[in-house]
């Protein structure tokens, strides 16, 4: 119950309600006073009667304050405003249960969760409804759950289905509930109960529309809180690897939204199974924010890439206690040169040149592995994650090994020379090849010193961004005699051009195969065809396509990020088949579109994507939404409700013309005492 005024501005009229003092303070007695004979005789008399007079002044004083009062609080239209009556439950025959089944609704304090306690009393609810009642269920929380989305009289049915609602990991979808009551009632008024714990940011805000709209059918909302009392929860608002000592450093930032502060072990857990443990203080929440707290895990020098977590220990929120993030391969990049011709000499090795350019560099970014042709059946040990194939001749017994390095996740970079064949390469490594080979082509006569020079990259590409201040420009005095012709094709999501001859001719064509990826030099590593190898960027470029490719980019999973219940689309081409593997080795439907997927994540964890029988492609760390981890009540529903559609939620009963006639008996009945006080006056005086 409360008061309100339609018109407070007029209070300020109020003040009028002293002129009745005023006036009886006005009426005093005279100063100077002259005694005489007549007068002495009458003292007594006087002093009873101004006795008499005094009482009675004060009791028409008040009257005339209190009349005048009640006057002036009339023209501000006071207005006593009930509450609703509740709706009596089932007594439209209709029912529907809103079951609020989000994250948040995981809290506990030492028994059971807000969830269960939901479902027990909803339950409960529907099995005291009397026969005859149609009663239907749905969930506020994402996934979707089911329910009964029909109106059913089978009380033990439905409280059965309420029963199996399960808990979900994502958000809070008040509105899309609403929405499905709505459409379930189709305008005919019912009783709408909602079971929520009322948590989350801008949830209530952002069911505001379903609420007015479902209200304006004339339906009842019957909001039914099963909140914690005393909000709880440490979670894990962020998790991000940088560099740092060791193989880098993964830095935290937890946030308490209880008002206790707590101590807890993080737990970093690596894609290999290691595990780094560090202890955190967190203050609790206060002036309307979160405790914080920030620390930081160290990572091994060796370290395998893909989806790694945090964990911390909180009793209160247990679904949440768990955050992924993406962790690029840390360490070293074996790397084996394959070494078609080598010559006589070191010196005239195929791979002189490029081993001494990225020799320096080994134990930094890569580890060197220089071996003949039979040596790269090694590959299948997937020990290693790029391998350089250099005027290698005859590959076919290479072929079905590097085949299976290749689509395992590896990176081919192949070199031409004067033992290539076309027609070997073609029939032996037809599979990777960006284009068929065509033959090899002289630029210039054979004699001739110069040759035909390259075009400066695109710094665009990620692979040449280290070249982007001035350095690209080196590449234009890189020169070739002859290079290795491709049959004609078009670039694409699986095929690029990453350098040509100033003519357009490639040199250098990336293709994707599988997870991996296949490099083709159409020239050579050493100075048969090219004088690449005496440049100033040769080392330069090769160091850094060999630990770029090697690292988190070649023969690596690309990388992204999800949320429990909203959907994550990835690009991928469109003729392959691919398939999605939740956190436990489950498969994940699968929703297709021209050039990319889309799948629905349940739970949080770690996603994998790739094609049948194959390594994945792409790693999607999936989390909870954030705004589920803050327990802390929102805008209540009732108060919503009432915000929204005051009229509905309270009943009004206007007070001004109750006022106003008070006001007038008031000043009637002290206008009836003051004409009695002359008469007595007179009579006491007589």
């Amino acid at each position: 119950m409360s008061l309100s005024l339609l018109a407070p501005a007029a209070l300020a009229l109020c003040l009028a309600a002293a002129l009745p003092i005023i006036a009886h303070l006005i009426r005093r007695r005279p100063e100077t006073r002259v005694a005489f004979g007549a007068m002495l005789l009458l003292e007594r008399l006087r002093r009873r009667v101004e006795r008499r007079r005094q009482l009675h002044d004060r009791l028409i004083l008040l009257l005339r304050v209190l009349g005048l009062l009640a006057l002036l609080l009339a023209f501000a239209r006071p207005e006593l405003r009930l509450p609703e009556r509740e709706a009596e439950l089932g007594g439209s025959g209709r029912v529907v249960i809103v079951l609020d089944n989000s994250l948040s609704m995981d809290a506990r304090d030492g028994g059971e969760s807000a969830f269960a306690l939901a479902q027990r009393q909803a339950a409960a609810l529907v099995r005291e409804l009397g026969d005859g009642v149609g009663v239907a269920v749905f969930g506020a929380g994402l996934p979707e759950a089911p329910g009964v989305t029909d109106l059913s009289t089978d009380h033990a049915l439905v409280a059965a289905a309420i029963e199996a609602i399960p808990q979900a990991q994502g958000g809070t979808d008040l509105e899309g509930a609403l929405t499905r009551v709505r459409s379930l009632l189709a305008g005919e008024p019912g009783e709408v109960v909602i079971f929520t714990d009322g948590a989350g940011p801008g949830n209530v805000a952002r069911a505001a529309n379903g609420v007015e709209r479902l209200l304006a059918t004339g339906s009842s909302i019957l909001p039914r809180s099963v909140g914690l009392a005393e909000p709880a929860n440490l979670v894990v608002a962020e998790a991000r690897y940088g560099d740092g000592l060791e193989g880098g450093t993964v830095s935290l930032k937890l946030l308490n939204y209880g008002s206790a502060a707590l101590e807890s072990p993080a737990t970093v857990r690596l894609p290999d199974g290691a595990e780094m443990t560090v202890f955190v203080s967190v203050p609790g929440a206060g002036g309307g924010a979160a405790g914080e707290a920030t620390a930081a895990v160290t990572v091994p020098r060796q370290a395998e890439g893909g989806v790694a977590s945090v964990t911390v220990t909180d009793p209160a929120l247990p679904l949440d206690d768990t955050r992924y993030f993406q962790l690029p391969r840390v360490g070293q990049t074996r790397v084996m040169l394959v070494d078609g011709d080598p010559g006589s000499s070191p010196t005239r090795s195929e791979l002189y040149f490029l081993e001494r350019a990225v020799a320096p560099f080994a134990g930094s970014g890569a580890a060197l592995d220089v071996v003949s042709p039979a040596g790269a059946l090694r590959l299948g040990t997937g020990a290693w994650r790029v391998a350089v194939l250099a005027n290698v001749g005859d590959p076919d017994a290479l072929a079905p090994t590097l085949v299976d390095f290749v689509r395992g996740g590896g990176v081919l970079v192949l070199a031409a020379g004067d033992n290539v064949s076309p027609a070997v390469w073609n029939r032996s490594l037809g599979p990777l090849l960006p284009s068929l080979l065509v033959r090899p082509r002289d630029l210039v006569s054979s004699d001739a010193d110069a040759g035909m020079p390259l075009q400066a990259p695109s710094i665009d590409e990620e692979l040449f961004a280290p070249f982007a201040r001035g350095g690209r420009v080196g590449f234009e005095r890189v020169r070739s005699r002859r290079v290795l012709t491709v049959e004609p094709y078009s670039d694409s999501d699986e095929i690029r051009t990453l350098l040509r001859y100033q003519s357009g001719i490639p040199a250098l064509i990336e293709r994707r195969v599988g997870s991996g990826r296949v490099l083709l030099w159409t020239s050579t590593v050493d100075l048969g065809w090219s004088n690449f190898a005496l440049q100033s960027v040769f080392a330069p470029f090769w160091v850094r396509a060999l630990t770029w490719y090697g690292g988190d980019i070649g023969g690596a999973a690309a990388r992204f990020e999800g949320l429990v219940g909203e959907r994550v689309t990835i690009p991928v081409p469109a003729t392959e088949t691919w398939l999605v593997t939740g956190p436990g080795g489950e498969r994940v439907g699968v929703a297709g579109s021209p050039g990319a997927l889309s799948f629905l994540p349940d739970r949080a964890g770690a996603y994998a994507v790739g094609r049948p029988d194959e390594p994945p492609a792409a790693w999607v760390a999936v989390n909870v939404p954030p705004a589920e981890s803050d327990v802390r009540a929102d805008e209540p529903l009732a108060d919503a409700k009432a915000r929204l559609t005051p009229d509905r939620v309270a009943r009004r009963i206007p007070l001004d013309a109750g006022l106003l006639l008070l006001g007038l008996l008031i000043l009637a009945a002290a206008g009836l005492l003051a004409r009695r006080s002359p008469p007595a006056q007179a009579e006491e005086a007589a």
